[in-house]
């Protein structure tokens, strides 16, 4: 069983790894300024996510629990199935990336496992605040992933895809809501 550290190691390198392929797209689109400013605002949260992550090391370590064992399965075919995605995206040429494959590429990557098992930790870590900041944020990013999709794509199972996504991370945040005040 891997360590909290372990865990948080792993998942901050594959955040890191998505901001990246955003910080990436915002400079192809850079020409066009409601573009630019969406990607570089995904990778702008992902950047949060990632900051969020480390204040819950930071707090397990002076906690004495980050060496401890993590309440948070780590499937080593998750994440290598995170990895080759990330690794398909960053091998297209930036030439020949257009906003659809763009917009594709973010919709593959935020369909992942990867997301939820950011969740899944602070959830299990009793990170309450840290877990409702990011499910607000990730909820805000796939709307406007989807959004974007509607306005620059005439691909509706895309947009449906996107759509389930954020209507299933909606409603686990309005359960979780729920549950602690009733």
């Amino acid at each position: 069983m891997p360590t909290n550290r372990e865990v948080l190691d792993i998942t901050v390198a594959l955040e890191r790894e998505s901001m990246a392929i955003y910080a990436r797209f915002a400079k192809i689109f850079a020409a066009e300024p409601s573009l630019h400013e969406f990607w570089f605002g995904m990778a702008r949260d992902e950047a949060r996510h990632i900051g969020a992550l480390h204040l819950v090391e930071t707090v397990l370590e002076l906690e004495g629990h980050l060496d401890h064992p993590s309440p948070v399965a780590m499937r080593d075919a998750t994440v290598s199935r995170v990895r080759e995605l990330m690794a398909s995206c960053e091998r297209d040429d930036d030439a020949h990336i257009s906003i659809e494959r763009a917009l594709k590429m973010a919709l593959d990557v935020e369909e992942t496992e990867l997301e939820d098992l950011v969740s899944d930790l602070l959830k299990a870590l009793q990170k309450r605040d840290e877990y409702e900041s990011c499910m607000r944020m990730l909820i805000h990013d796939l709307g406007e992933l989807s959004y974007m999709i509607e306005q620059h794509c005439q691909d509706p199972a895309m947009l449906q895809r996107c759509d389930a996504l954020v209507n299933r991370h909606a409603e686990g945040l309005c359960a979780r809501a729920a549950a602690q005040s009733g």
